[in-house]
């Protein structure tokens, strides 16, 4: 008979609301939809709405290296999962029967969408070792490549096969026993097919942040020594603070001098950067930078086709042959970093979510300031989270209660707005008044004749001088300075 697929797109991140102590931390979980456009999901028009807030299990310093209470942290994650999603389960073999927002019935089936998370999130959700990566079967120690996708079967029978020896599974395959993926409680869903491409963490923040700007540093230090080294970059942040002013680029008046770096501190000096090393790099290091940035922009594209595909894997060719630069002078002894091979996997991820930065962390980051951080500054500070979740309830009734009123043509501009348009729209009816004239002109006759019997000497009415004020402007012609028929 047909049906609609409604994927669901989930999301988490920890965050933390106190600043000074960074001890009250929440771990908000994050639900969307496939079915919307990407910019809708960036907007933040309730298409992203917190669903749950996981626990956080916390312990003594003795007892935080303990593989039982890291396999009890994993259990409980998992477990949390797949109770939270219990409810959709059913619907994802059994349509369910709907009314869509376009007022029609179909018939749904629901199924487990892409998960946004950083690395650290993505490992522990695809149960695997820190270190390797979620996607593939490339070992830890040479993640250059890429490897044979990291499959569900493929997990199954390893774990089957050495069942009796865990370290094997640890060591040589990367995947942890005790926890299965929540991912397996649920129909057609593979965590590992799941895990969405990351911009900010893996391109923005891991990438250029992490490792480029990192290594730059070390090369200098390698080549001039240390003194010489921060002369250097004393020198590169003056020109970046020189950058002129202009539309879209930000100025840095310290340089990159930044006490917490975040996502627009880094795209914002991406723009600015490589001017400012020429000169004091090698070529080669300038080409790798250049083949980065190229590779960052068009992976940020809000669209992509086979064209933009093609320059993607050339560009990230160009990228992995100028980096070895970094290899043969020492800086980096190899390129095993789970973050920057990721990147292989982007062409891939493309061709099955669509455009990256729909279903980027910074969606989920952003976010958190509405619906953990605010409501936390806004709360009493005892038991918290029982406040907080009765104002995002109370939002989203709120956010709910105004699309029912504006489809019903309520809430269409302000009080005064829609006052004078009634007045404009009324010039030729006249404008009823409370003393039983039909228009403002009638009172405009009354003083004319010196009839004031009905003047007290109360306020004029707001409503009768409002209209008035408009009559008069629509019906008093304008004339200029210069207009030589003004005296």
């Amino acid at each position: 008979d047909g049906a609609m697929f409604m994927p669901i797109i989930l999301g988490s991140d920890k965050t933390t609301v106190s600043v000074a102590t960074c001890q009250n931390e929440y771990y908000p979980l994050y639900l969307s939809t496939g079915n919307i456009h990407n910019n809708v999901r960036r907007a933040h028009r309730g298409s992203v709405v917190p669903i749950a807030f996981l626990a956080i299990p916390k312990s003594n310093r003795e007892d935080e290296k303990d593989p039982a209470f890291h396999q009890f942290r994993r259990q409980l994650f998992h477990t949390s999962l797949s109770y939270i999603l219990e409810p959709l389960k059913c619907n994802m073999s059994r349509p369910l029967i709907a009314c869509c927002p376009d007022g029609h019935f179909r018939r749904i089936i629901f199924g487990l969408g892409p998960y946004i998370a950083d690395y650290p999130e993505q490992a522990l959700l695809a149960s695997i070792v820190n270190g390797w990566c979620a996607r593939c079967r490339a070992k830890y120690d040479d993640l250059e490549g890429i490897g044979e996708a990291r499959t569900k079967v493929h997990c199954d029978r390893v774990s089957q096969a050495f069942d009796d020896d865990p370290d094997i599974l640890w060591h040589t395959y990367g995947i942890v026993l005790d926890v299965p993926p929540f991912t397996d409680d649920f129909p057609r869903a593979d965590i590992s097919e799941l895990l969405a491409p990351d911009l900010l963490q893996q391109v923005i923040k891991g990438v250029f942040k992490d490792h480029l700007v990192e290594w730059i540093w070390n090369f200098l230090k390698l080549e001039h020594g240390e003194a010489q080294a921060e002369r250097i970059m004393d020198d590169i942040d003056q020109r970046i603070a020189a950058a002129p002013p202009f539309l879209h680029l930000r100025r840095f008046p310290d340089g990159r001098k930044f006490q917490q770096w975040t996502g627009d501190d880094s795209k914002a000096l991406m723009k600015v950067l490589l001017p400012a090393l020429v000169g004091h790099l090698p070529p080669a290091i300038i080409r790798c930078i250049r083949s980065f940035l190229d590779l960052c922009y068009l992976l940020r594209r809000y669209s992509h086709d086979q064209d933009s595909l093609k320059q993607i894997d050339t560009t990230l060719a160009e990228f992995h042959h100028h980096r070895e630069h970094f290899h043969r002078t020492g800086t980096r002894l190899d390129f095993s970093l789970p973050r920057q091979h990721s990147l292989v996997h982007y062409h891939h991820l493309i061709e099955e979510f669509g455009s990256p930065n729909g279903l980027c962390s910074s969606i989920t980051e952003s976010r958190h300031i509405t619906a953990v951080k605010e409501p936390w500054h806004q709360s009493g500070k005892y038991q918290a989270l029982r406040q907080m979740l009765e104002t995002n309830q109370r939002l989203d009734k709120l956010t709910a209660a105004r699309s029912h009123l504006s489809e019903q043509g309520f809430l269409q501009g302000t009080v005064l707005s829609d006052a004078i348009d009634n007045l404009i729209g009324s010039r030729d009816d006249g404008v009823h008044l409370e003393d039983g004239s039909d228009s403002v002109s009638d009172h405009n006759a009354a003083e004319e004749t010196g009839d004031d019997e009905d003047d007290d000497g109360e306020p004029v009415d707001d409503y009768a001088a409002a209209g008035a004020e408009v009559q008069m402007s629509l019906q008093t012609p304008h004339t200029s300075v210069g207009d030589s028929s003004t005296k």
